[in-house]
């Protein structure tokens, strides 16, 4: 316990630290330049050297994908049930965010040092394997499906316009391929740019996090105490609960990939939420809430998800 407690600590006092700065030193005014950096070359940076270094053979494993990607589609119609049966959310583009807040996790920033301090070395395939899925497809797919809503004409020219705005120019998406792409024909990167890219990669967790503490507001939005709750208990136990029966039901019996799947689904909501929220300008600050305070609870859900998996 004591060891996944050290682990999430530090993320949580960066967001901190961003919160003080913003009434302290820091411009405000200097966020958005902030995030497209996070966006734009941090992220990307980070993704491109985990595709590029992480043998395609090791990163699938069909059926322990599949459960994943299972658990995330029940965790987000529970999602999108209840908020629309329970809290009467109606908007699709708030669905959207709010399915995203329950699905994705922080799999990079806090899930590499996690699973390495538990599993060891024997975590890594699986670990940069559901990081990749994570934020293509769940980045990715909810971009993708704003841009369906927001686009108002159907058709062919009207979908490919969708897709080259939420992923053929997407940094995320871009970065991941082209990783993937190195890795598969043994690419090496020059030396002065890989230097770049080891340069840039590390930025991405502390900035971001430092942006997510800058922006966070206390103020009352939106979104109801009672629905604030509810989505921490989703994010932080229903997703992890079922992601679990669902690698029970596939009957996959790889336990390295069983218990780093769901600890890595047990993590708080991922900050890269908080940036599509941002770029959109939809749910931004019930988003920056839900990301800080399932962190926030995290060091207590996650010390007894991991000590239960171990």
């Amino acid at each position: 316990m004591l060891i996944s407690f050290q682990a999430i600590l530090p993320l949580f006092l960066m967001i901190a630290l961003g919160y003080v700065a913003k009434r302290t030193v820091f411009d405000i005014n200097m966020l958005p330049g902030l995030n497209q950096f996070v966006y734009f070359l941090a992220v990307p940076a980070l993704l491109f050297n985990a595709a590029s270094k992480a043998s395609i053979d090791n990163l699938i494993n069909g059926p322990a994908l599949a459960a994943f990607f299972v658990g995330v589609a029940l965790t987000g119609m529970v999602v999108v049930l209840a908020s629309r049966v329970l809290f009467k959310a109606n908007n699709a583009e708030q669905l959207v965010l709010r399915a995203l807040n329950g699905t994705f996790a922080n799999y990079a920033y806090m899930g590499i040092p996690l699973t390495f301090a538990i599993f060891g070395d024997k975590a890594y395939a699986a670990t940069v394997s559901i990081i990749l899925a994570g934020n293509i497809f769940l980045i990715g797919g909810a971009q993708l499906l704003i841009e369906s809503i927001r686009q108002k004409e159907v058709g062919f020219k009207p979908m490919l316009s969708i897709l080259d705005r939420s992923l053929l120019r997407n940094p995320i998406f871009i970065s991941t391929l082209l990783g993937l792409f190195c890795s598969y024909h043994s690419l090496i990167m020059p030396g002065s740019v890989q230097t770049l890219l080891d340069m840039l990669a590390p930025a991405a967790v502390p900035v971001a996090l430092f942006c997510l503490g800058a922006s966070l507001k206390f103020a009352k939005t939106s979104i109801p105490f009672s629905e604030l709750g509810w989505m921490i208990v989703v994010k932080l136990a229903i997703h992890p609960a079922l992601t679990l029966v669902t690698f029970w039901l596939l009957n996959v019996n790889d336990p390295i990939w069983m218990a780093t799947t769901v600890l890595l689904t047990a993590l708080p909501t991922g900050a890269l939420a908080h940036v599509v929220a941002l770029k959109y300008d939809v749910f931004e600050k019930e988003t920056s809430q839900i990301v800080v305070i399932t962190t926030v609870v995290s060091l207590l859900s996650v010390t007894l998800w991991m000590s239960w998996l171990q």
